[in-house]
């Protein structure tokens, strides 16, 4: 299994119209939109999606911006 990712970043930015491709990515079966950044999500295989740039994720998820997400997942899809 692997740890959950949580992407933030500002509404409109692509979070969910590549919600698909980056769960494929980090290899993770589920996908959270909209997430609070304040409530409790699972803390395996979940692709966490949230606006809340202060949100207070799980110390064993990774997070990083949305801006970030793509370009890994890009740089991936290159190698």
């Amino acid at each position: 299994m692997s740890r959950s990712v949580v992407i933030y970043g500002p509404h409109l930015c692509g979070k969910h119209a590549n919600a698909q491709e980056l769960r494929e990515h980090f290899g993770l079966r589920a996908v959270i939109e909209d997430w609070d950044g304040h409530s409790s999500y699972p803390l395996e295989d979940t692709l966490v999606l949230t606006e809340n740039p202060d949100a207070i994720a799980d110390s064993s998820s990774k997070v990083m911006h949305h801006g970030w997400a793509i370009r890994e997942l890009l740089a991936g899809a290159r190698a």
